[in-house]
């Protein structure tokens, strides 16, 4: 399997790598400095966290009146359902741009469902048992697959989009007597291959494809008609001719008759095995390939519903924090300051050719977190530069110090 790279909307890396990779850079002038912008980034972590912890207690809130996972002593009234899903989707569509996700786009969707899947098995999904489904993912790569045809035969390599990080977001339609009727349902995924996302939806079903009902029926056909038309068609005509005699219809019933009957009703007893055989073939194929459905959840599934908001928030505050870091970096290293362009350019050339990442700076997201921290600059040419480190240290030390105030 050799791997493809494609550009990258998040950065991937850990907060603490990009520290160092910033501090390997060798283009602060003193270890003073260094230990200052050491410094920046805890303080920058520090409250950043804090106001992400607010949005975790916010998701939480939220989403506990249509938590599947928690047995509520009064259901939830209709009103409380869609005021909890509009907090909710509120809150969580934030967090999601936060955490560098994408929305996956129906057309995405549609296109990956009429493709062959990786997993080696159709599924089936009911989209009407959905009020909403929407699927959100962070980081594509391609690789290349190696497929087997002709009974391994011939070998041959397919390209393929693997998502990296996938999160679900679903809820059922109301259905009295359900259990799970109205709740909403939160999943994370990881590395799910773009033709494998119907295999996520929690009421998906395996179907069995037109080639895996041809591997099964052209064996039955060669195998049943000779014994349908040798055996089985002259022992009807025997039964008949017995049972026949029987009711007093015609004739009457010989010795060698009634071996011919014995023989076949042994004959019918056959056929009977034989179908039995056939379906017993399509019942464990079935299971095949629901356990092989199963095992492809339980490997890349991460988390589900509230335990989702962690990984989100973690993953969410991680992005802000190295996009800052870098923001800050780069223009306190510029001697004349930089414009938005220049600082995006800067940002992406030093990732690409000193780390070998290709990626997508989110420069203007990056400058919205300095402008709120309140250490960013622009002249009237539209360079921006930023406060000092001793300065820039000051003003966070002071917004630090202003959360609780009694």
């Amino acid at each position: 399997m050799k791997t493809s790279e494609m550009k990258e909307r998040y950065i991937p890396f850990r907060k603490r790598d990009v520290i160092n990779m910033v501090l390997e850079d060798g283009r602060f002038k003193s270890k003073v400095e260094a230990d200052e912008f050491g410094l920046f980034c805890g303080i920058v972590g520090s409250i950043f966290h804090f106001e992400f912890h607010k949005q975790l207690e916010k998701l939480k809130d939220s989403y506990y009146p249509i938590n599947p996972d928690l047995k509520k002593n009064e259901p939830a009234s209709p009103e409380q359902i869609e005021k909890a899903n509009k907090e909710l989707f509120s809150t969580m569509l934030e967090i999601l741009n936060d955490a560098n996700y994408d929305k996956i786009t129906q057309e995405e969707i549609d296109s990956a469902f009429n493709e062959s899947a990786l997993v080696g098995f159709s599924v089936k999904i009911d989209f009407d048992a959905y009020e909403f489904a929407e699927v959100y993912a962070r980081g594509r790569r391609k690789e290349f697959f190696t497929f087997s045809k002709f009974f391994g035969l011939k070998k041959s390599e397919m390209e393929h989009e693997i998502l990296e990080r996938v999160i679900l977001l679903a809820r059922l339609k109301p259905v009295e007597g359900t259990a799970d009727s109205g709740l909403t349902f939160i999943k994370m995924f990881k590395d799910v291959p773009l033709e494998d996302l119907e295999i996520l939806f929690p009421n998906s079903k395996v179907t069995m494809s037109l080639k895996d009902k041809l591997m099964l029926a052209i064996p039955a056909i060669v195998g049943g008609v000779p014994l349908l038309v040798t055996k089985v068609v002259p022992a009807l005509i025997v039964a008949f001719v017995i049972l026949s005699a029987y009711l007093g219809i015609k004739g009457r019933v010989e010795e060698n008759q009634m071996k011919q009957a014995i023989a076949a009703f042994s004959a019918l007893g056959a056929l009977g095995g034989f179908i039995f055989k056939q379906w017993s073939k399509y019942k464990t194929k079935r299971f095949l390939f629901q356990k092989e459905l199963s095992d492809n959840l339980y490997f890349r599934n991460l988390v589900n519903n509230a335990g989702v908001f962690y990984s989100l928030i973690d993953s969410a505050e991680e992005e802000e924090c190295k996009e800052t870091f870098l923001a800050y970096y780069f223009l306190y290293i510029s001697e004349r300051g930089l414009t938005e362009n220049e600082l995006d350019a800067q940002i992406e050339e030093w990732m690409e050719n000193k780390h070998g990442c290709i990626m997508d700076f989110e420069c203007g997201d990056a400058l919205d977190k300095l402008r709120q921290l309140e250490i960013l600059k622009k002249d009237k040419d539209g360079l921006l530069t930023v406060q000092g480190l001793q300065d820039t240290l000051g003003i966070l030390d002071r917004r630090w110090d202003g959360f609780f105030k009694y």
